[in-house]
């Protein structure tokens, strides 16, 4: 149907012939759950070592539907698992209850986890997805939502002192609301808790939507000490986001279903630009390289 989204990157539309009873009836279990899996949403499952990921659809009508209706896509990935790029999820406190080890099963290679908020709240969920995904040997990177009406460099210390174990990928600022900042402040706070974390822990990462960060006054080479995980959903490839060559991170979808995360299909899903081998190469390089860890400050104890 022309107003399906298009063809996820790296699969194929699966040939009926290739379907099993199997799938047939996992795509069954979707279509009958409305609620867990809205239009659009997407899960993935293996099966006999071929990844498989069922999308709910507009169908045209058949034999059975005289009109166009709800139905599941079954798609194949057609990339080897050495070239395939590397699928990751975030989380916070909206995903309480996560089983890591079924969440590493399904594939996915690394996660972003909530952390902080603005100088005092700390996600009441971080402690317990932090060392369970670590168990899961999932590859993590913390988070810290940023407030721009607060003092940058406090957000900063209370977001290290969290980090004693500052885990395998960089740790990201998630740039997203401005609480009615101007935009030149914002980028002025910005800059401050990058230049604050990126000296205690070596490389960051900046979390954003091209339209939020597009509208902000450029920071001069934030490409020198950030990545970019770049959010944009449904697109073919990531609108250009200013400052930055190229995407590290891509935040594609919010409606996916991720094995192990009960509930609707509502977890962001990620890329990584390169194959799980490449974003195990990146973790060990901003492992190797970061120096270590100073906080600053003693760690308040407000959760949220």
């Amino acid at each position: 149907m022309s107003n399906n989204p298009p063809i996820p990157p790296g699969y194929t539309l699966m040939h009926q012939l290739a379907v099993t009873p199997a799938m047939t009836a996992w795509a069954l279990e979707i279509l009958r759950e409305p609620k867990s899996y809205p239009l659009f949403a997407t899960v993935k499952r293996v099966f006999d070592q071929l990844n498989v990921l069922a999308r709910v659809e507009w169908h045209p009508p058949d034999f059975q539907n005289r009109a166009i209706h709800r139905g599941v896509t079954l798609y194949e990935n057609v990339e080897t698992d050495a070239g395939a790029p590397a699928e990751g999820i975030d989380v916070s406190g909206y995903q309480p209850i996560v089983n890591w080890s079924s969440v590493a099963a399904s594939g996915i290679a690394f996660a972003f986890i909530k952390a902080t908020e603005a100088t005092t709240l700390l996600d009441h969920t971080f402690a317990a997805h932090w060392a369970q995904a670590k168990q899961a040997k999932v590859l993590r990177g913390a988070y810290h939502f940023f407030r721009p009406r607060q003092d940058a460099a406090a957000q900063a210390k209370f977001f290290l002192a969290q980090l004693a174990d500052p885990g395998e990928l960089p740790p990201v600022l998630d740039v997203e609301v401005s609480d009615g900042v101007a935009p030149a402040q914002i980028a002025a706070g910005v800059s401050t808790w990058l230049n604050f974390v990126a000296a205690s822990v070596g490389r960051v990462i900046v979390y954003t939507s091209p339209a939020f960060w597009n509208a902000l006054p450029a920071i001069p080479d934030i490409a020198s000490i950030a990545d970019l995980w770049v959010a944009n959903w449904g697109a073919r490839v990531p609108a250009v986001v200013h400052g930055w060559p190229k995407w590290t991170f891509w935040q594609h979808t919010n409606k996916a279903t991720v094995s192990g995360i009960p509930g609707a299909a509502d977890v962001d899903e990620n890329r990584f630009v390169g194959s799980v081998m490449e974003l195990r190469a990146y973790s060990e390089v901003f492992t190797a390289s970061r120096p270590r860890l100073t906080t600053g400050c003693p760690a308040p104890h407000s959760a949220v």
